[in-house]
């Protein structure tokens, strides 16, 4: 019996060419979108997950507990960022995460926003001051885990030392800015020369420290899409000074004969001489004008006695006594864990286990995924992935109505035949896989074409690549171009949509063409 509707139907479709073509180009172009869009959307996604895990999250991400989204770009609320918590029980929630199999690396950081410029004389404002995100971190377990730095001047940070490393492109920007606030013909920011950040702007006062340039960096991420340029990684001490938060223990201290002369100062002059402003002139709130924030930068280190008012504590780190050897385990606070899996398909896994870990032992803290950890950025992807779902969604219900009219067209084109048909006794029932078969057949020729158009498109695209014109896309990307690959998901689920919305637009026309009276049928032409 299938022979024979087979035949029945393509002799149909090749009587109702006109007819047959426009469903079938709609079939194809369909199936061609479908493919080519979810593949698009499918590489730009891997590409992201590639480009945190690899290089900023790992796979699990641990922090405390504030009223609104945390990632490692601070906590989205309502009102903007807030201050992000600190991670409690630090070091019992590091032991139980290596207690699961599936844990290989971890290690601590901490994340905050900052200004910077170069502290030399005479560099005074903060109208060409660098904006960066800093990340706080623990030099030997994080350098271990995310590999794709590469150092072009200076070298990495060491744990126990304070320091920061500074992006080449935002060096470049430094040196630019610095050169036109002096008028200088050259100037180029070495390692070692001091950097003066200012941050804190969420906790309360913002704070200023000065610390040595370590290293200037790049990162060899090929997919690297998230502005890494803004990044600068900076010793976890200075920036809980910078926060306001307790300072870990990294090593013996080491003070000089000035520093041990102040012990034996009045408590009343030494608590008198730890400020530099008098209380009364320090701002109601965190929200500073800008001539307050300038002060900031154009205020002198605390060591020298001519230092004018600021809004906030300074401090200038000396270099010549750097940190230890075998220099004793940070205790300070930290705000995040990230980890890294030897299983990457176990990450929902450790994630659900570690909270409930969590709720067991009353610690206010929550384990997510990467994306919990890449916060906004992980966010713009699925936003755009759900538009994309949303316009497929759209252009379905168009293909749906369209193939349905033009459907509906044939079958009461060929009334007299269905109803010749039944008159010689073909059940509804016949008539039914007839149509059906018919639309299978469109679908499956044609739906071939859109894969093959498919292949072509992909092949195409992938050898020239889609170039990030603005960074929302570079973001979206994951990198300055996008190089999309055949999904096989996205053809096997194409095809399912396409073939789904062709046999529900025949289901219509067909219930209309058999409520007719074969006789009726039979008399009409």
């Amino acid at each position: 019996m299938m022979p024979v509707l087979v035949r029945i139907a393509l002799r149909n479709l090749w009587q109702h060419k006109g007819k047959t073509l426009i469903i079938g180009t709609i079939v194809a172009v369909g199936v061609l979108v479908l493919i080519v869009g979810n593949s698009l959307m499918e590489t730009a996604a891997l590409g992201i997950r590639r480009a945190f895990v690899d290089n900023y999250t790992g796979h699990v991400f641990i922090s405390g507990i504030a009223d609104g989204d945390i990632s490692l770009f601070g906590v989205q609320s309502v009102g903007g960022i807030d201050r992000t918590p600190s991670l409690p029980e630090y070091r019992a929630v590091v032991d139980r995460l290596k207690e699961i199999p599936a844990v290989g690396r971890t290690t601590p950081q901490m994340s905050s926003f900052g200004l910077m410029r170069p502290d030399i004389p005479g560099y005074e404002g903060l109208e060409r001051g660098e904006f960066s995100v800093l990340f706080g971190v623990d030099p030997d377990t994080y350098f271990e885990m995310f590999e794709s730095i590469e150092i072009v001047s200076g070298r990495l940070m060491r744990s126990g030392e304070r320091g920061v490393m500074i992006s080449e492109d935002r060096v470049q920007r430094l040196e630019s800015s610095t050169r036109d606030a002096l008028d200088l013909d050259e100037y180029t920011l070495e390692p070692n020369e001091p950097v003066r950040i200012v941050s804190g702007f969420m906790g309360g006062l913002p704070r200023i420290r000065v610390v040595p340039l370590i290293g200037v960096y790049r990162t060899t991420a090929i997919n690297d899409g998230v502005g890494s340029d803004l990044i600068s990684y900076i010793d976890a001490q200075t920036l809980r000074a910078l926060e306001g938060l307790s300072v870990g223990i990294t090593g013996t201290a080491v003070t000089t004969a000035e520093e041990t002369a102040l012990l034996d100062s009045s408590f009343d002059d030494a608590f008198d001489d730890a400020f530099l402003f008098d209380i009364d002139d320090a701002p109601e709130t965190s929200e500073l004008t800008s001539d307050e924030i300038e002060r900031l930068f154009s205020a002198t280190p605390a060591s020298e006695p001519d230092s004018e008012a600021t809004t906030g504590p300074i401090e200038s780190l000396d270099t010549s006594r750097p940190a230890e050897a075998g220099a004793a385990p940070d205790t300070g606070p930290w705000q995040f864990i990230l980890a890294y899996l030897d299983n990457p398909r176990a990450d929902r896994a450790v994630v659900a286990e570690m909270n409930a870990w969590f709720a067991e032992n009353g610690i206010a803290a929550h384990a997510g995924t990467w994306e919990a950890a890449a916060g906004p950025f992980a966010t713009t992807a699925d936003l755009i992935r759900a538009v994309f779902n949303a316009a497929v969604i759209i252009v379905g219900i168009v293909a749906v109505i369209i193939i349905m009219n033009t459907l509906v067209i044939s079958v009461i084109e060929r009334t007299s035949e269905i109803g010749t048909m039944r008159a010689l006794g073909a059940h509804k029932s016949f008539v039914w896989r007839m149509f059906f078969t018919e639309t299978v057949t469109i679908t499956t020729v044609f739906g071939s074409v859109g894969i093959a158009a498919s292949l072509a498109t992909i092949g195409i695209l992938n050898m020239i690549g889609i170039p990030a014109t603005n960074p929302f896309l570079t973001v979206l990307f994951a990198g300055p171009v996008l190089r999309p690959v055949l999904s096989i998901t996205a053809v096997v689920f194409s095809v399912l949509i396409v073939t789904g919305i062709a046999i529900l637009s025949h289901v219509y026309p067909v219930s209309v063409a058999l409520k007719v009276q074969p006789i009726k049928a039979i008399q009409t032409e």
